[in-house]
């Protein structure tokens, strides 16, 4: 049986909240859906581990035209990721607390330490601070998103793009886990980077592996 948006959102905003990288006031996620032109999108101040199907908030042309509750206000920042990967349709925006630590610090991430974090994501810029829930917040993010998948909003959190929501609940847990780690490491002693070579060679592999999986029909 096909799985409704509805059923993704609410699937994945529990499995989210789950790990601490969502919960009632911070963060939300949103599938969109091409071929009606709608995006589903969680409610707003609704704890995502309760959150129900007829919750969700669908909306067309900016105006919210299913969903028992109110769309989130931050549906300015889905859409403009929306229209900056047109590639992508589901968007995690998440105050998960490693990654939004560097966004506190206007910090881009970029280490060489962990082979995870060179083959799945590579790097994560940070944008200047901008007003939650308006335009301004958007401002840089059509440009940051063609460089990464993931983007770090100065001073408030960080958003996610894929081209559906298991992948881009998957990158952003990986990331997060990731910086998670590093930390740790930074106090342990200090990370070694990866030889340049061996990177080359990594990266290689990857990609290889990805056209042969691409090829298999």
């Amino acid at each position: 049986m096909k799985v409704s948006f509805k059923q993704e959102i609410v699937k994945y905003s529990k499995l989210l909240d789950k790990k601490g990288l969502v919960n009632t006031l911070e963060g939300n996620i949103s599938i969109y859906d091409p071929n009606e032109d709608l995006l589903y999108i969680t409610p707003t101040r609704k704890r995502k581990a309760d959150l129900k199907e007829e919750m969700v908030a669908v909306l067309k042309n900016d105006k919210q035209i299913d969903g028992e509750v109110k769309r989130s206000s931050e549906y300015l920042l889905h859409q403009a990721a929306i229209e900056a990967r047109p590639d992508c349709r589901a968007v995690v925006h998440s105050h998960a607390p490693f990654l939004t630590a560097y966004a506190y610090c206007n910090k881009s991430i970029e280490i060489n330490c962990s082979t995870s974090f060179l083959l799945a994501i590579n790097k994560i810029p940070c944008l200047p601070y901008g007003q939650p829930g308006t335009l301004e917040i958007c401002n840089g993010l059509s440009d940051a998103l063609k460089e990464s998948n993931i983007v770090l909003l100065g001073n408030h959190g960080v958003i996610c793009v894929e081209k559906d929501m298991e992948s881009c609940a998957a990158l952003i847990e990986t990331a997060e886990e990731v910086i998670k780690t590093y930390f740790i490491a930074t106090k342990i002693g200090i990370p070694v980077d990866i030889p340049e070579k061996e990177i080359e060679i990594l990266k290689m592999k990857y990609s290889a592996s990805k056209d042969k999986n691409n090829n298999i029909k």
